[in-house]
């Protein structure tokens, strides 16, 4: 009978190579499958972190809407979950300028020419008395009535200004500058950093590598009334940090509010604004373009006549400013000017 006994000098592989070669074919289909869903991971993170930093945004704003309309030196505070991004504030990243006649007997036009003077251009020669307020005081100032005078001050206006021009004692025009600040929330992603800016009731994103992008516009509203009269409403805010941001798992923001100012309230005549944002140049470009539509629109179809709205106040690109309702009648003009500070 025939042995079926293998020969001790057969070629046969160790199982220990076996095993080896096993796992190496294990280890090389989970390095494949963790290359493979590598970019879907780092997607499903980055669509975290933006989420988290969306809900911090919205929490923010929505706390700082409430206190704006409050009181003086009332407020709350909120605690919110910042370990995937950071808060950051945003200092003087807008300025407004804002100018109106109060009354219909004289056209006065404002004008800032340095730290120390002011031009007041007067049609009708009517103004005789200036009060220059800001945070840190203010200043009367009496002059003869002439059609251009420059008046002299001795304040700081580095920052919130506002001028109110008489004649006795009314007022007849009243001109304010507002620079804006507001805060900022960074999350890091994949690609680099995305961005969040909150300034001025209004909100701006940034992606790495991309400019900033208008996502929600300040608080202007403008509507017709039955009598043909225009209204304008536009709420200002802006908010000073104290001290640093707050971060970590359970960062405590105090949100107070330091009061309000009525800027306009009533009939205006030649109402004028100007908007510059030192966020990112393409803002300020993006904000007017958006702002013109309607008047671009008009001014395409040849029908300008028809137009009521925003306007430029000069050239057609709006450089010098906009108005409402260029053809000088009266409006309905309502600015108030809301100070926020948030503090750790």
């Amino acid at each position: 009978m025939r042995s079926h006994r293998k020969p001790d000098d057969d070629l046969a592989v160790s199982e220990v190579i076996g095993v080896v070669m096993l796992l190496a074919m294990v280890i090389t289909m989970m390095g494949g499958v963790f290359i493979f869903l590598t970019p879907y991971v780092n997607d499903f993170q980055d669509n975290t972190a933006w989420s988290n930093a969306n809900g911090i945004a919205e929490r923010l704003d929505g706390r700082i809407d409430v206190v704006a309309g409050a009181s003086a030196d009332t407020g709350l505070r909120t605690t919110i979950s910042t370990t995937t991004s950071s808060v950051i504030p945003l200092i003087n990243a807008e300025e407004w300028t804002v100018a109106a006649d109060l009354s219909a007997n004289d056209t006065v036009t404002v004008t800032y020419v340095n730290q120390s003077s002011f031009s007041i251009l007067c049609q009708n020669e009517t103004a005789d008395r200036v009060i220059i307020w800001t945070q840190f005081g203010e200043q009367e100032i009496e002059f003869n009535s002439s059609n251009e005078i420059i008046i002299n001050h001795e304040l700081n206006v580095a920052d919130i200004y506002i001028v109110t021009v008489f004649d006795d004692d009314e007022k007849i025009h009243r001109y304010a500058k507002i620079p804006i600040s507001g805060v900022q929330i960074n999350t890091k992603v994949q690609s680099g950093q995305h961005s969040i800016a909150l300034l001025n009731d209004a909100r701006y994103d940034k992606n790495s590598g991309e400019t900033w992008a208008v996502s929600t516009t300040p608080n202007l509203n403008i509507e017709e009334l039955f009598d043909g009269t225009m209204r304008a409403s536009l709420s200002l805010r802006d908010v000073s940090t104290v001290g640093g941001m707050p971060d970590g798992n359970d960062a405590r923001f105090d949100i107070r509010s330091a009061g309000q100012i009525s800027l306009f309230s009533g009939d205006a005549w030649n109402f004028r604004f100007t908007f510059e944002s030192s966020l990112g140049p393409t803002v300020t470009p993006q904000m007017s373009e958006g702002w013109l539509i309607d008047y671009n629109l008009n001014r395409a179809s040849d029908t300008l006549d028809l137009h009521r709205g925003i306007s430029p106040w000069q050239r057609a690109s709006g450089f010098d400013g906009l108005t409402i309702d260029k053809a000088g009648s009266a409006i309905d003009l309502e600015i108030e000017l809301q100070l926020v500070e948030v503090s750790r």
